[in-house]
């Protein structure tokens, strides 16, 4: 059956930003009255209500984890990551010698590059070892540590590239991800092409490449010719720039604007390369057969993710799974599943899950809390 004539089904996502505001809001409150102990719990309560209103073929999912997973991780992940870090960062460089606390601060960089690697592993292991649909487990099999080699060695290819490798790598991760991935005792499959993993990827990365030149010179011209546009329109503020005082207030102005406008034109160039990649990935993707489809588009992921960093920065990371929940829900909205698999034929998983949560990944929150990303 050719993919044109298999049924497709939709994936959508229910969830609205008032579904989850307030419990954020409780969440954000009784971490700061618990000193971000409740984190755990707050994850826990915002995955299930954002799972529940993930649907396919009329049944949600079910995420089946909780706060006390999470917490047990942490426990795990202190002595081996937080406790360093805190010698590294705020003890070392007082009672080391510079050059020492310097080596000593570029040794853990390249320790948490391949660490980094494996939280999201672990964390992919979590989350899907806790999410069920039609009570039918996921899960996620392999190592977490030869995912973080494997990565740790494409990360070296970018670097000698100077970020030319990125979109080889990128799908690299994600086959090893998605390889090891399961529905039930059965196997999710990256299926690859004659036209290579990296197709259609590389003009989109060109431009994200050189985005921070471009966003900066972007920046300028719409600096200058908004300026323009403003002493025409109100030549009396002409005299008024002469005086010192408002100059340097004009002056500190303009250079935030530009440094802002940067990040948004940043965002932008970038923006391309995501889409591309995602939906690459998504169409190399296959269970029993099927295949899934992603319809991400440059201008509203680029929305989306303009309008989720707004609400992290204003809110100093507390609302941050209401950005989580945007991107989530943007990309169920867009996701298809054609053809379709013989559920009647998968068992329960047989890759037994985790006992413990996320473990480093709480560290560096590798998906805003939410988790599906």
């Amino acid at each position: 059956m050719t993919i044109d004539a298999a049924a497709t089904q939709s994936f959508s996502h229910s969830g609205k930003m008032r579904n989850v505001f307030g419990l954020a809001l409780k969440n954000a409150l009784f971490s700061i009255i618990t000193l971000t102990l409740y984190r755990f719990w707050a994850r826990t309560s915002i995955r299930r209500r954002v799972w529940s209103r993930a649907r396919i073929m009329g049944d949600s999912f079910e995420y089946t984890g909780t706060g006390f997973d999470l917490f047990r991780g942490f426990l795990i992940s202190l002595p081996c990551f937080f406790l360093p870090a805190i010698f590294v960062f705020y003890i070392a460089p007082f009672m080391m010698a510079p050059t020492t606390a310097v080596w000593l601060t570029l040794g853990f960089y390249v320790f948490a590059v391949p660490l980094i690697a494996a939280a999201r592993f672990w964390m992919r292991r979590y989350q899907l070892s806790r999410t069920r649909w039609r009570g039918i487990r996921l899960g996620l099999a392999g190592s977490g540590w030869s995912f973080a080699f494997a990565s740790w060695g494409w990360s070296v290819l970018q670097g000698l590239t100077l970020g030319w490798y990125t979109p080889i790598a990128r799908m690299n991760r994600a086959r090893m991800l998605w390889e090891n991935a399961r529905f039930g005792d059965q196997p999710f499959e990256f299926v690859s092409d004659s036209e290579g993993d990296a197709k259609g990827l590389w003009w989109p990365f060109a431009l994200g490449w050189f985005g921070p030149l471009l966003a900066w010179l972007a920046a300028w011209v719409v600096t200058i010719i908004s300026a323009a546009l403003i002493a025409g329109a109100a030549p009396k503020l002409l005299t008024h720039i002469q005086q010192p005082a408002m100059a340097g207030a004009i002056g500190i102005a303009a250079i935030i604007a530009i440094l802002l406008l940067s990040l948004v034109f940043w965002l932008l160039f970038w923006a391309p390369y995501r889409a591309a990649a995602m939906n690459r990935i998504a169409s190399m993707i296959s269970l029993d057969g099927a295949r899934f489809q992603l319809h991400a588009k440059t201008w509203s992921l680029f929305g989306v993710t303009l309008l989720g960093w707004i609400i992290v920065i204003l809110s100093l990371g507390l609302l941050a799974p209401l950005a989580g929940l945007l991107q989530v829900r943007y990309v169920m909205n867009r996701l298809e599943l054609i053809g379709t698999p013989r559920f009647a034929e998968i068992g329960q998983s047989i890759v037994e899950g985790p006992r413990a949560g996320e473990s480093f990944a709480d560290a560096f929150d590798l998906d805003l809390g939410v988790g599906m990303i």
